[in-house]
């Protein structure tokens, strides 16, 4: 990557007690990415609100779009999926994660095509009792409001409940109600909570609990949540506990599974580690947490158990540095944030524009098209490998809202990292 130039700060001091080495970026380095991320930020967030108002008279559309031969089809609703490779459930989270990652925008609020839609959206979820393009419906059961999820798109009658569809409905609708300035969104999220309360209650984790990843989307969601509730509530104080609680369950899974990693669980550490009144020995405990998500990925010796159910090579070994990467991303950049570890940061940032420059279509990149369509301008693909491991040849709206959220991320950690001058005639430059 032409014009990287990253600068390590360790005293003596720091070594001794092997302590990660802290980062500064060269200034023109650090001005030129952050225009990047900017940039492809703003085209991939007008995309998408495109996208999820791209079915005249429906919310929640522009799902999936299938190329092949030439043609493209769009697969506008969650009933629409193909179930061979899909779920109805799978859709949802995505279609909820594409809305939250619209309103966690910087610039939310200077853009009014994305602000619309984020509007639009929020009251379908505050009013709607059924989303049709979403196959799901609300239901009220003693003052608490339960998600229904449509398990076969050809079925309407088989339903069940969804944790993690539940919380990342509450985290959408907090986060876009703080968004736009809409504060009738709150009674309507107490209501949600109550309702994760009664499916999702303690007493069940352990026997429901089904991959990792997917308890992590949960604890993720409602860590966002909390962040935007008001502090010195009852509802507040309610969710925090039950973070807590499950914050314990799954560090228990994390460290009897060597294997285990979620980009999910790595973004929600990074959103507790952000959150107010936290005591000394929380915020330690989430730091060593965050440590070890960064070992496994890069697959470092320090922190991965050892025997058969060790991490033998990390987890960007697995997936290969040259592939799509912004699904992991989502975490490590925030993790960049809190850490300043200069080898995670040199790495997120190498990651990031590679995604940007191979994956994110644009006149000059038609990506998988011989000429990019006009309406998916903005939009990311995958690379060929992992759309073949997933049996299709599409655009998915996680893509998309996957990359949108990492850049996101990272252009705030970039305001944490100090730019110095490089005097060309030093080796070491000027700081």
């Amino acid at each position: 990557m032409q014009g990287f130039v990253l600068f390590v700060l360790v005293s003596s001091f720091v070594l001794a007690r092997g302590r990660a080495p802290k980062a500064v970026l060269e200034a023109s380095f650090k001005e030129r990415i952050q225009e990047v991320l900017n940039g492809s930020a703003t085209s991939a967030a007008e995309h998408l609100a495109m996208r999820l108002d791209s079915k005249p008279g429906h919310l929640f559309a522009g799902y999936e779009v299938e190329f092949r031969d030439g043609h493209v089809e769009w697969l506008h609703g969650c009933l629409d999926v193909v179930t061979s490779r899909d779920s109805v459930e799978n859709c949802i989270l995505r279609q909820l994660q594409a809305l939250t990652a619209l309103c966690d925008l910087q610039g939310l609020r200077y853009n009014e095509q994305v602000r619309k839609t984020a509007e639009r959206h929020l009251e379908v979820l505050l009013k709607e009792q059924m989303l049709a393009l979403l196959g799901m419906s609300v239901q009220k059961v003693s003052g608490a409001s339960i998600l229904l999820v449509q398990k076969q798109p050809s079925n309407s009658a088989d339903v069940d409940a969804s944790p993690a569809a539940q919380a990342s409905a509450l985290m959408a609708l907090v986060r876009c109600g703080e968004a736009v300035g809409n504060k009738k969104h709150l009674n309507d999220a107490e209501a949600w909570f109550q309702g994760l309360n009664m499916i999702y209650a303690e007493s069940i984790w352990n026997k429901s609990f089904t991959t990792f990843h997917r308890a992590a989307i949960t604890w993720e969601s409602l860590a966002v949540t909390a962040l935007h509730i008001p502090k010195h509530s009852s509802f507040r104080d309610q969710l925090e506990e039950y973070i807590r609680d499950f914050e314990v369950f799954l560090r228990q899974a994390w460290e009897a599974h060597g294997d285990f990693w979620s980009f999910s669980s790595a973004r929600a550490l990074a959103v507790r580690w952000s959150s107010k009144g936290l005591r000394k020995q929380q915020r330690k405990l989430l730091k060593r947490w965050a440590q070890e998500h960064v070992d496994r990925f890069l697959g470092r010796s320090s922190g991965i158990k050892a025997g058969p159910e060790g991490v033998s090579e990390g987890i960007l070994a697995r997936i290969g540095g040259n592939r799509y990467t912004c699904g992991p991303l989502q975490g490590l950049a925030s993790l960049a944030g809190i850490l300043k570890d200069a080898e995670l940061i040199q790495v997120v940032l190498q990651l990031m524009e590679k995604d940007i420059l191979r994956y994110q279509l644009s006149d000059s990149n038609p990506g998988p098209f011989r000429s990019a369509p006009p309406e998916l301008l903005g939009a990311f693909s995958r690379d060929g490998e992992q759309m073949n491991l997933e049996s299709r040849q599409s655009l998915r709206v996680d893509d998309t809202a996957m990359c949108l959220i990492a850049i996101s991320h990272l252009i705030e950690t970039l305001q944490s990292i100090r730019g110095v001058n490089v005097d060309p005639t030093s080796e070491q430059g000027e700081l």
